[in-house]
Order: C-alpha cells, then structure tokens, then sequence
C-alpha cells in the first residue's frame, strides 16, 4: 500500500499520514458497506489493505458537509458519506481532498485487481 500513499501524497499534494488515512477511509466504508467476505474476494490479491483500514480515524457525524460529496460520488448513502467526510476532517483534510481521493484510488486499483473488482467497488460508494 505504499505504492497507493506515495502516489495520493504526490498527485493530491498531502502528508504520507493524510493519504494513507484517506485511503484508509475509503477502503473502510467499501468495507463496511460490502460486508468483510465480498470485501476480501475484491481486494484479497492486495496485499496490506486491512493494515491500512485500520489505520481510519473513527467514525463521526458530519452530515452538513455532505453536499458536494455526495454528488461526486452519485449521491445515494448519506450515512457512508458522512462518515468518510468525517473522516476525513479527522485528518485535517476538506470534503474537496474527499472527492479528490476517489478517483486517484480507483485508478490506482485498476491495475492491481482489474477493471471489474473497481467497477465493483465504485458501485458501492456511489450507491
């Protein structure tokens, strides 16, 4: 997951703890919404992805800040996107550095576990 950290803190301009926070954030609520077995058959190829999630701040209500969120994203969870947008502020990053992780992520994924498992994974944080 280093490879993942250092390209988020370099194209997204943060610290090698915001990014991997970040990152931490979104694969939790992938996690989180999917379920830990169809989590793990997407991502099990990938290794040092649960030392990451572990590393998320906890989770918190922020539910006023979801706006421009929830519409990159597709709208749909208000409880997933408050909680990453939470999250996120917990690392001293804004709902922008938010929207901005997603894509950096899923592109990065894209040649780790193929086309399908992203496609997968970007369903379930939209939706």
């Amino acid at each position: 997951m280093k490879e993942l950290v250092d390209l988020l803190s370099s194209q997204l301009k943060v610290d090698s703890k915001q990014a991997a926070g970040g990152a931490a954030i979104i694969f939790k609520a992938a996690q989180d919404k999917l379920g830990a077995h169809k989590f793990g058959s997407l991502l099990g190829g990938l290794g040092g992805v649960d030392d990451l999630i572990r590393q998320a701040p906890a989770a918190g209500g922020m539910g006023k800040l979801l706006g421009g969120f929830a519409g990159a994203l597709g709208g749909g969870n208000a409880a997933l996107i408050a909680n990453i947008v939470s999250g996120f502020s917990k690392l001293g990053l804004t709902q922008q550095h938010a929207q901005q992780f997603v894509p950096v992520i899923m592109e990065f994924l894209k040649g780790k576990i193929g086309k399908s498992a992203v496609e997968t994974l970007e369903k379930t944080l939209r939706g």
